[in-house]
């Protein structure tokens, strides 16, 4: 039931404290193993151990798996570097659209890390919903699928949900439908700026900004595809313009909440740089599948 829709990148979680290395890529339809099926266990391995790991991992989809004694292809307890709590974010966004909520992300609270063909960190944070400030187990799981298409980072949600009460409950489901994506948000990613009178754009106005913070996360996405770093030295930004592109025919003020849609963004960073980002959104319609493809220019 694990991964998705890309493979063969080259990538090793070196150290936990570490951001991942620099990623290659490839896009591709096949699956890469599953964490249980496929996992190298070492020959004096006990079988109780071995199923104790597999039921750990089936009843919570990877999760609340703390029993690691394989060597290669499964689920193990990671770290929390900037780089898993955008990740985290950004499946919080995802399940925020989707439910039509505003939870708000407050910590993050544990990593599992799945390194096969590619980077899948299975994170648990705390995040509050701000109508009645109660306070929420979230769990995500992310892709890093590398970078392809002029894209410099690429994130793939594939789970976003409050944490089941009961395990083995809630919906995971991980693969994509890749045929379900509009042809026109494939391929390389646009230059800037856009220049098809063709399409429709919306440019968003002030008053609507306080009510998407989630566009600050597409701005600090397509700043970290450029600097790949913890980013806090430079937040707050200060959003000076954006420009939504989508084929989806509904109200100017729907635009921002297009299932696929394309994301102009010009900004400020403290410390004064200006910044310019692109960011693709996309779906298959699944729920908890979201795409995010990020590129950024930095003005000198």
């Amino acid at each position: 039931m694990y991964d998705v829709m890309l493979d063969e990148a080259n990538l090793w979680h070196h150290e936990h404290e570490q951001e991942p290395p620099l990623r290659k890529r490839k896009i591709e339809e096949a699956p890469p193993p599953s964490p249980v099926e496929d996992v190298y266990f070492s020959d004096e391995e006990d079988p109780e151990e071995q199923e104790k790991y597999r039921l750990q991992v089936v009843e919570s989809c990877g999760f609340d798996v703390d029993y690691c004694n394989h060597t290669y292809n499964g689920i193990m307890p990671g770290g929390c570097s900037p780089y898993d709590k955008l990740f985290a974010k950004a499946g919080l966004h995802c399940y925020n659209l989707e439910k039509g909520k505003k939870l708000e992300f407050r910590s993050l609270v544990k990593v599992n890390s799945e390194i096969g063909s590619l980077y899948n960190p299975y994170s648990t944070s705390e995040v509050m919903d701000p109508i009645n400030n109660s306070i929420h187990t979230f769990q995500t799981l992310v892709t890093d699928a590398g970078y392809d298409n002029k894209a410099r980072l690429i994130l793939v949600t594939k789970i976003c949900r409050i944490k089941p009460q009961v395990p083995g409950m809630g919906d995971a489901t991980v693969f994509w439908d890749l045929d379900a994506i509009d042809d026109f948000y494939k391929g390389d990613m646009p230059d800037w700026p856009p220049n098809d009178d063709k399409l429709q754009f919306y440019e968003v106005n002030g008053l609507e900004l306080p009510d998407n913070e989630w566009l600050h996360l597409y701005a600090e996405v397509a700043l970290f595809s450029e600097w790949a770093d913890d980013l806090s030295a430079y937040m707050p930004f200060e959003m000076k313009k954006v420009v939504v592109q989508t084929r989806e025919d509904v109200e100017s003020s729907m635009k921002l909440k297009s299932r696929n849609a394309i994301f102009y963004m010009s900004f400020k960073i403290r410390g004064g740089r200006e910044c310019r980002g692109i960011v693709r959104r996309t779906s298959d319609g699944r729920t908890g599948h979201m795409c995010l493809e990020a590129r950024c220019w930095i003005d000198k």
